[in-house]
C-alpha cells in the first residue's frame, strides 16, 4: 500500500465523518452528496449537495457539509441555513451546551493535523465560520458520553471500518474519470512549499472526497460512527415534525447523507431536487 493511500484514508474520516461534515441538478442517486467537477481548463471544484425531500406539505432538506472548506462556502451556507424554521445540526455535544465558534484547539495531535491541513490548503473550519447560536439551530446528535459508550460496545467493528477505509482501493491506480492518480512520492513532493504544489494536493484530496461513495454500504462497521448518529438526527426530526414544523433541514457531514436519505425515504419522503454548492474552488 502506498504512502499516498495511507494519507488519504486518514484524512477522509477526518474531513467527512469525525469533525462537527449552484445550479439545479437531476435527481440524485443515493450516495451522491459530494462531487468533484473536473474541467479541461483546470478550473476544477469540489461541490456538496442540498437534497430536497417532500412528503405532502412537509419539506426536509439534507444539507451535506465538508468540515474544512472555503470561507465563501460557509458564508453561502450560513445564509441558506438561516432560512429554515428549524435547522438540525451535527455536533457531538451535550444537550443544552452553549455552541460558539470554537475553531480547533491546538493542544492535541489531531488538532495539529487539522490546523496544518487548513493552512496548507488555504481553507477554513466549519466551526470557525458557522454561527451555531442562531435561534433556529436545534442540536441533533449524540452527547460525548453516548458516542463513547457506543464506540466501546462496537470497537471491533469500528477498527475494521477504518482498516477497510485504508485498504479498500489501495490497488486502484486511476480516478473515476480515467485520469491517473498520483503515487506516494508524487503526493509528498506536492506537499513541499509552493502555491502550485499546494493546489495539486488540494485537487488530489478533492478527487478522493468526491469518489468516496456510500460508506455505510462499503463498511459494515460504520454503524458506530454514522448510522447511530443518524438515528439521533432522525429522532430529533420526528420530534420537530410532531410539533407541526413543515420545513426544516438536517445539516450533517457528507458521509452521513446516503444513509440519512434512506431513512427519510423509509418515512415516506421523496427526493424532488438537488442544489450544489462549491466547497473548494480551484478555478483561480
Amino acid at each position: 500500500m502506498s504512502h499516498r493511500t495511507l494519507l488519504i484514508r486518514f484524512l477522509l474520516p477526518l474531513l467527512m465523518a469525525l469533525l462537527p461534515g449552484v445550479g439545479q441538478a437531476a435527481p440524485q442517486e443515493v450516495g451522491q452528496f459530494v462531487r468533484y467537477v473536473s474541467q479541461p481548463s483546470g478550473q476544477d471544484h469540489l461541490d456538496t449537495a442540498i437534497g430536497h425531500f417532500k412528503r405532502g406539505p412537509v419539506q426536509v432538506d439534507l444539507i451535506a457539509a465538508i468540515h474544512i472548506a472555503d470561507v465563501s462556502y460557509y458564508k453561502q451556507l450560513q445564509r441558506k441555513l438561516d432560512r429554515y424554521p428549524r435547522l438540525l445540526f451535527e455536533l457531538v455535544a451535550a444537550d443544552g451546551q452553549q455552541f460558539v465558534r470554537t475553531g480547533v484547539r491546538s493542544n492535541s495531535g489531531l488538532s495539529a493535523v487539522q490546523i496544518w491541513l487548513r493552512d496548507k490548503l488555504k481553507l477554513s473550519f466549519q466551526l470557525e465560520e458557522i454561527d451555531y447560536k442562531r435561534a433556529n439551530f436545534v442540536h441533533a446528535d449524540l452527547s460525548p458520553d453516548e458516542l463513547m459508550a457506543h464506540l466501546k460496545s462496537h470497537w471491533t467493528a469500528t477498527l475494521g471500518m477504518f482498516l477497510r477505509w485504508m485498504l479498500s482501493d489501495a490497488a486502484r491506480s486511476t480516478n473515476a474519470d480515467g485520469s491517473i492518480r498520483l503515487g506516494g512520492l508524487e503526493l509528498f513532493g506536492a506537499l513541499a512549499p509552493g502555491a502550485d504544489r499546494n493546489l495539486a494536493v488540494k485537487r488530489v484530496l478533492a478527487r478522493e472526497l468526491g469518489e468516496m461513495g456510500d460508506l455505510t454500504q462499503a463498511s459494515p462497521g460504520s454503524d458506530a460512527l454514522i448510522a447511530r448518529r443518524n438515528e439521533a438526527a432522525i429522532a430529533t426530526l420526528q420530534a420537530q415534525l410532531q410539533k407541526g414544523v413543515k420545513k426544516l433541514a438536517i445539516f450533517y457531514g457528507g458521509a452521513h447523507m446516503p444513509d440519512m436519505q434512506r431513512r427519510l425515504e423509509a418515512l415516506g419522503f421523496q427526493h424532488v431536487g438537488t442544489d450544489w454548492l462549491i466547497a473548494w474552488d480551484m478555478r483561480h
